[in-house]
């Protein structure tokens, strides 16, 4: 009976001991369930918040900029890659590429053997000898050594002069996003088509595009007010092309425009400026004859006039060139000049400085062709900002995010039959600067043949393309360095042909290259001497060649110097070997 009533009992214990841990686990089993399903709703929430968030991003002004960026970059990329590779040679107009990268890789050869810089002995008659030699491209030589691992001398002139010259095409692009200038693809397609000069001159495998990506670098230092940084970069600027000035001249111009505004002395960058000229022109691998090299060339190119003839890019364009070569530059100038405007006395500070800037270059224009390498861009630069300081608001415009935010508790603008003229404008103008961009590159760069009309005109592709070969003087070359004794000195006719000689054969001396000037300089007698020998004034030249230049080889075009090579064959003294 106990036993049964101890089984009553001990059953009735266990009921209500199930029962309150069924309840427990229920209810544990709630909570967790409530919040796996409040841990889901706040992962939803977030998950919509991060949503609305990217969504708002992308939405965003800024964002559509950094596309227009992106596209920016690539659009040069591609033109220039479709530029440069129109041609198998080095790009573009002279052989002076050739050069560069076959001293490149001399320099690349030492540094692998572990041995300082070559010693120039090909230009012995000059002032480039083997004692007075200086390489004012000395950094841009180093810079191209990186493309010689992966490619050939040529093909790593035209990569890196792709490479090189999109950077600097894009960091003035870069200029107008980094300062919020309106309608980036209007001036991007402005500096697309600002002049076909430019473009043919950025392809060049030589250091000019670096030249603006230093220089853009500058101004944003200068402009950011970050005055230290100019030290280093005038430093790197000396040691890559012998144009550093601009840096200076830059850092000039804008002390002046601070000290105007601000009426105080701004010292700061054109202290710098001129420290890192100074450094970077005495701790040089050339000093002192680098110092001496750079005012000879001085000296050569701002006299008023040049005693020897020179390539053909020292010389100005003609009326008609100027006009029709520059077009789109000196549109954005005239812009430029008339949107120039300022405000309570106060200049506006960037417009200002690429007004002077550009300005200073485009009366270098008028001297010589050469500047068609770095005008054009700053022209666009200087009307793209007088036209943004133009329109720019008098009161300062709302955060965009805060805009945006209270927009729609903003009374909305009453419309008036002015407003929208306005607005038909603002929509209307930027399409058809668009077709008229579009039409413009399509003529630039492929030309117009319509025959029955009478237009015809050369695209820049095709003049590139119609460049002498690669493989001009090849054959002629590898004869001689497998013929004539290493060391000797070769005749060269024509000192533009040095180059393309001096990168197919290293063996051997010649007599004048890269710059006529550089014989004249060290030795005008000499120089008029060769002028009278390849001009077919001096009946038995021969002789003369041997004694003078100690030069038993001429070499020269099979198309020029006729009356000379005549003499020299007639007069017995020269047979042709090749």
């Amino acid at each position: 009976m106990a036993n049964r009533n101890m089984d009553k009992i001990d059953d009735t214990n266990e009921v209500p001991l199930d029962s309150d841990s069924e309840n427990a686990e229920q209810t544990e089993e709630s909570a967790a369930d409530a919040a796996t399903v409040e841990l889901f709703e706040e992962a939803e929430k977030e998950k919509k918040s991060s949503s609305k968030n990217w969504k708002q991003l992308l939405e965003t002004e800024e964002a559509v900029r950094y596309v227009y960026l992106g596209f920016g970059f690539f659009s040069i990329l591609l033109l220039m890659v479709l530029l440069q590779f129109s041609t198998q040679a080095i790009c573009c107009g002279d052989w002076d590429g050739y050069y560069h990268i076959r001293w490149s890789a001399l320099v690349w050869e030492n540094f692998k053997q572990f041995k300082w810089l070559p010693e120039f002995t090909w230009l012995p008659l000059t002032v480039l000898n083997s004692g007075e030699y200086a390489d004012h491209h000395f950094l841009f030589h180093l810079l191209q050594i990186p493309f010689l691992w992966f490619f050939g001398p040529v093909m790593a002139a035209k990569v890196a002069a792709v490479f090189y010259g999109t950077l600097a095409i894009f960091s003035v692009y870069w200029v107008l996003f980094r300062y919020k200038v309106n309608y980036l693809l209007l001036w991007l397609a402005a500096l697309l088509t600002c002049s076909n000069p430019f473009f043919y001159r950025m392809n060049m495998a030589k250091a000019p595009p670096l030249t603006i990506i230093y220089s853009v670098i500058g101004i944003y230092l200068l402009f950011e007010r970050k005055y230290i940084w100019l030290m280093p970069l005038m430093f790197v600027f000396v040691w890559t092309y012998s144009l550093f000035p601009l840096l200076f001249l830059a850092a000039l111009i804008w002390a002046a425009i601070v000290g105007w505004n601000e009426k105080k002395l701004e010292w700061q960058p054109v202290a710098y400026t001129f420290a890192g000229m100074v450094l970077g022109n005495v701790i040089n691998p050339y000093f002192p004859n680098n110092i001496i090299l750079f005012f000879r060339h001085f000296a050569m190119k701002f006299r008023g006039s040049y005693q020897v003839s020179v390539g053909g890019e020292w010389y100005p364009y003609d009326g008609w060139q100027f006009v029709t070569h520059l077009t789109i530059a000196l549109v954005a100038m005239l812009m430029g000049y008339i949107l120039f405007k300022p405000k309570n006395g106060q200049l506006p500070e960037k417009a200002t400085f690429f007004l002077v800037f550009a300005t200073v270059l485009l009366i270098w224009m008028f001297k010589s062709k050469r500047l068609a390498e770095y005008f054009p861009p700053f022209a666009i630069l200087f009307g793209a900002f007088s036209w943004k300081s133009f329109f720019a608001p008098a009161a300062p415009l709302l955060p965009e995010d805060f805009a945006r935010d209270i927009g729609p508790y903003l009374d909305a603008d009453k419309g008036s039959e002015e407003q929208e003229l306005k607005n038909l404008f603002k929509s209307v103008v930027p399409w058809v600067l668009a077709a008229f961009f579009i039409f413009l590159m399509f003529y630039n760069f492929y030309g117009i043949n319509i025959k029955s009309l009478g237009l015809e005109q050369k695209g820049l592709l095709t003049v590139i393309r119609e460049n002498e070969k690669d493989d001009k003087y090849a054959e002629a070359m590898e004869w001689a360095s497998a013929n004539i004794p290493e060391g000797e000195t070769i005749f060269n006719c024509n000192w533009d042909d040095f180059p393309k000689m001096f990168f197919l054969d290293t063996k051997h001396k010649y007599v004048y290259g890269l710059d006529p000037n550089y014989l004249y300089s060290q030795d005008p007698e000499l120089y008029k001497l060769v002028k009278d020998i390849t001009g077919g004034k001096i009946e038995d030249p021969g002789p003369v060649i041997v004694e003078k230049f100690d030069s038993r080889y001429v070499f020269s075009d099979a198309k020029e110097n006729e009356d000379f090579l005549a003499k020299l064959l007639e007069s017995g003294w020269a047979d042709t070997v090749y």
